[in-house]
């Protein structure tokens, strides 16, 4: 069967990210989902009210299998994943799944086991390598398969696990993530949102950043006739089956992190587009709509899809999974950015700053995060700083100034304080996604970056970043992805600039607090000093304006003094050039207090808006 026929037949980051939404500027508050009741159900509201302060509740996730990107085990380290295939059986009468992985590996040191993570609310069935039977032993939120023959380094074998269950309901998708059933009009809507617990979730993978399926995934998942399913990379044909369920098989050539291999089933319709890229490459846009949506779902590609796709294009470079599609799926939880096919719920409203912001940051994700991974979770701010200054961006270019700075001025009041963006201690993505700064302050130190290096420069560095050149226009498919870490990005600017930039960097990212520019007025001087967290050097630059006229001040590590008149006014970095500590923040738990009503105002709605149950 040729791809297009099915549809032509039947005719979605962690509290964090959710606070980050409402900083730049956006409420990301939905209409109500057809059916929603109007009340939610004690437990889920119980439930959502723990999340937001951090505390246990009834049915929550195994501590470990929570994690995702922990270091892997010695066993996990000693293998390479070359390929995944799965294949799952989707039920959501009783909400359970039966599936099937078929793993690709190559041993890097001699094997007698291999090592999986698995939520062990799901139960593996059986394992085998090559026909042979395999026995294996659960070890909390892993399992182990003993090879029925030693694999040699180097060489590649495949295994086969069958598992099943009830896999864990999301509490609040995507920030609690796992699986999402709802339905419309008696057909079942289904989605997977796993970012900060992982993988693991829902099927036995390797749950780490750090190793990626060189080779590709094949996904074939099984569901009840009228339902379509849609996920990664290519649609490789439809199977109808004699027990009314029909099979959808999707194919990549691409590496994947783990969460960004998802599925999503419902009664949907397929809006495709064709959009030629910057290096001359045709590909399709689709969108998975609710039939009830498709009009708005087409306006939407028309309007703004065509228009994100080139802007991130010209600044970044070509869209990264071009010889595949680009994908966005209905969901009923907000979104994510599952690489190729980004879960989208933000029920088609135009934002403040004239664009779909929802839309336009996962799409963002693309490149910050899908193709550019970062290679431990303390550097996650490379997905979320860069994927949140991106909407600023496009807010410039939209609406002027004003725009770009009502974003930054709501990322700003939104900072935290309490943890170091880049904070060694954190022990897995979630640990990292809990500290909101890596969405605020991130992006406003890129904005720093960015007003110091001058635009060339940053642009250039960034290109560097994502595709290890500045001038990436005519990159032919497949696009390596790549993993980066910050001290990466501090070589690849300092490169740029022609000089060392780690002061910069280090003084807002390793920190939790922000350098404060002292200011005074004695003996007809301005007497200028920076005042910084673990007194680290910031040999910073000011722009002052004195009079209205304005004037750059070298600064160092002693306090520099400018010539002041008597009565003269003062403004200290008048074009907001430099993220620095201003009077308008409060304290941590002043922030942390604030963010918990906040969060469970909004997580509360959302469970009415999307018919959230458990």
């Amino acid at each position: 069967m040729k791809p297009e026929t099915p549809w032509k037949r039947a005719g979605y980051c962690a509290v964090a990210m959710l606070a980050a939404a409402n900083a730049f500027g956006e409420t990301t508050d939905g209409g109500v989902a057809d059916g929603a009741a109007d009340a939610v159900p004690a437990i889920v509201i119980s439930a959502l009210e723990a999340a937001a302060r951090g505390e246990a509740f009834a049915d929550d996730l195994h501590p470990e299998t929570a994690k995702t990107g922990k270091p892997p085990s010695s066993v996990q380290q000693a293998f390479d994943v070359r390929h995944y295939a799965l294949s799952v059986r989707i039920q959501p009468e009783s909400r359970s799944i039966e599936g099937t992985l078929d793993l690709t590996f190559r041993a890097i040191e001699p094997l007698s086991a291999i090592e999986l993570d698995l939520d062990p609310d799901l139960t593996v069935h059986a394992a085998s390598m090559a026909g042979v039977a395999a026995t294996f032993e659960r070890n909390g939120d892993s399992f182990t398969v003993a090879l029925p023959v030693q694999v040699d380094a180097g060489e590649t074998r495949v295994v086969r696990v069958s598992y099943g269950g009830q896999p864990h309901i999301a509490l609040a998708p995507p920030w609690h993530g796992g699986f999402v059933w709802s339905e419309v009009d008696g057909t079942p809507w289904f989605a997977t949102a796993v970012q900060t617990e992982g993988c693991d979730l829902w099927w036995p993978c390797k749950d780490t950043y750090a190793d990626k399926p060189e080779e590709g995934v094949e996904v074939a998942v099984s569901a009840p006739r009228g339902v379509m399913v849609a996920s990664v990379g290519v649609l490789a044909g439809v199977t109808e089956g004699d027990d009314g369920f029909d099979t959808w098989r999707w194919v990549s050539r691409h590496p994947y992190t783990g969460y960004a291999i998802a599925i999503n089933g419902g009664p949907y319709e397929v809006i495709e587009e064709s959009y030629t890229g910057v290096n001359g490459t045709t590909y399709p846009v689709q969108f998975w709509a609710l039939k009830k949506n498709v009009d708005k779902a087409r306006k939407l590609v028309l309007s703004e899809v065509f228009d994100d796709l080139a802007f991130f294009e010209r600044l970044l470079g070509p869209y990264p999974w071009g010889d595949e599609k680009v994908g966005f799926v209905e969901t009923p939880h907000l979104g994510m950015e599952h690489q190729t096919i980004n879960g989208y719920g933000e029920q088609y409203k135009r934002g403040k700053h004239g664009f779909d912001q929802l839309l336009h940051h996962e799409l963002a994700h693309e490149w910050f995060g899908n193709v550019m991974t970062h290679r431990r979770p303390q550097d996650a701010w490379l997905h979320e700083g860069y994927g949140a200054y991106m909407q600023a961006v496009y807010a410039e270019e939209l609406v002027g100034a004003m725009g770009y700075f009502d974003r930054m001025y709501e990322a700003y009041v939104s900072n935290e304080h309490c943890l170091p963006v880049v904070n060694p201690g954190v022990g897995d993505v979630g640990e990292a996604f809990d500290n909101r700064d890596i969405y605020t302050k991130g992006a406003w130190m890129l904005h720093t970056l960015r007003r110091y290096m001058g635009e060339q420069p940053f642009w250039g560095g960034t290109r560097r970043l994502l595709y290890d050149t500045r001038e990436p226009w005519s990159l032919a498919y497949p696009i390596a992805p790549r993993y980066r870490t910050t001290e990466e990005f501090i070589r690849i600017m300092s490169e740029e600039a022609g000089e060392d930039l780690s002061w910069l960097v280090a003084a807002y990212l390793d920190e939790a607090g922000m350098p404060e520019l002292q200011a005074r007025r004695q003996d007809g001087q301005l007497k200028l000093a920076w005042k910084v967290p673990g007194d680290r050097p910031f040999p910073m630059p000011v722009t002052i304006r004195i009079n209205g006229e304005e004037q750059r001040v070298a600064m160092g590590g002693a306090p520099v003094a400018v010539p002041l008149p008597d009565g003269a006014s003062v403004i200290l970095d008048p074009h907001s050039d430099i993220l620095r500590d201003l009077p308008i923040i409060g304290d941590c738990a002043e922030q942390t207090d604030a963010q918990i009503q906040y969060n469970i105002d909004r997580f509360t709605r959302m469970a009415r808006e999307y018919s959230w149950q458990r």
